[in-house]
């Protein structure tokens, strides 16, 4: 097993610089995702890890060692493609053993690998067959298989389970979580899929645009979002979003988007009232103000609630819970509760959510709200 380090890594195509100053560590033996739309660098970066593409600028390091001037070959990793990339005409078990092969690995290594990952997998009936035999799922896990049959340090997905349907991603993410636990091998994985991220990652690097957006555990990326993007991203439906005005006095923040006005008590470290955290912001400006969609509900408020009338545009009603669009003072408001059998759109009705479950974010950044 080893960990991996990245350090300042760049990379550019022509003019255009597709990622700007990547730096992480992943500990031995821990699985991290790199998660992120489309088109934000994550698989550049990966292929980087994997040797398979040049940095600009930056290095790697696998298990201690700077790797930038090792070929992929030597670099002791093994990589899942999205495209499963078997080899039609072998079957499972040649599949299995082709990388071994090419190594020059004993005859009797090469079968005790292949029936201890075929039994892991639990792709031992499997052995003889041809990749167009096999359905998706079991495409996937010998796209796996022939990874882990190597036993490399380090194990790279690139978005493995994107072309799976639903309920197989379902039931591929348990499998892929027994299979770290099993291993105890270094995990970096590539997804889109924040559902992916959020239940398989012990660490999750968010990226947008060729940049680190936050680095953190799950936990930490869903209820402390450093910015408006990440905010935005993580959670379904995402995080209710405000853009607008604020201004601060001594106790309270006000907060102006159109005809939507909140008051927030607002902890101040001085008399001029300003952020806690960020003591060059001005007293009054542009800002973010978030509210996650389960944090909205149609109850009877409690104390240091926010409560604001509203409008049902829509209802999806998705049997255990409700999604529940709303207009409030020409805002759209999502909110996502149990299902509200008695309302239709349309209706007139009351949304509230409590005052420390807001998210105020000034100049990009996150700035924390006292506990109430």
């Amino acid at each position: 097993m080893a960990g991996l380090e990245l350090q300042h890594i760049e990379k550019t195509f022509g003019r255009t610089r597709v990622l700007h100053d990547v730096s992480f560590e992943v500990g031995d033996g821990k699985f991290f995702v790199l998660l992120g739309p489309s088109g934000c660098g994550k698989s550049t970066l990966l292929r980087i890890i994997a040797g398979l593409e040049p940095q600009t600028r930056g290095s790697v390091h696998i298990g201690g060692r700077c790797v930038d001037d090792v070929s992929s070959p030597d670099r002791d990793i093994a990589m899942v493609f999205q495209h499963y990339a078997l080899y039609p005409h072998l079957t499972v078990r040649e599949n299995l053993a082709f990388g071994l092969k090419m190594r020059r690995e004993p005859k009797p290594v090469i079968e005790a690998r292949i029936a201890e990952t075929s039994t892991l997998l639990e792709i031992h009936d499997l052995l003889g067959r041809k990749p167009r035999e096999l359905s998706g799922g079991q495409q996937q896990r010998v796209a796996m298989g022939r990874a882990i049959v190597r036993k490399p340090t380090l194990f790279l997905f690139d978005e493995p389970l994107s072309n799976l349907d639903a309920r197989l991603r379902t039931s591929m993410r348990v499998e892929l979580k027994k299979l770290h636990r099993r291993l105890g091998t270094t995990m970096v994985y590539v997804t889109h899929d924040q559902a992916e991220a959020m239940t398989l990652g012990h660490t999750i690097a968010v990226m947008n645009r060729g940049r680190i957006q936050q680095i953190g555990r799950p936990e930490q990326i869903y209820h402390e979002p450093a910015n408006p993007f990440v905010a935005g991203f993580i959670g379904n439906p995402p995080m209710n979003l405000f853009d607008g005005s604020f201004r601060l006095d001594q106790r309270d923040l006000e907060f102006r988007a159109g005809d939507l006005t909140l008051r927030v008590p607002f902890q101040t470290h001085d008399r001029r009232g300003r952020p806690p955290c960020r003591p060059e912001c001005a007293d009054s400006g542009s800002a973010t103000l978030g509210i996650r969609p389960e944090d909205v509900t149609f109850d009877l408020p409690g104390s240091q609630h926010v409560t604001i009338a509203g409008t049902i545009d829509l209802i999806e009603n998705l049997g255990g819970d409700a999604v529940v669009y709303l207009i409030v003072q020409g805002q759209p408001l999502v909110a996502r509760t149990s299902p509200l059998p008695t309302l239709r759109a349309g209706d007139s009705v009351t949304a509230h959510w409590p005052m420390d479950k807001l998210h105020l974010f000034i100049n990009e950044q996150r700035v924390p709200l006292p506990s109430l």
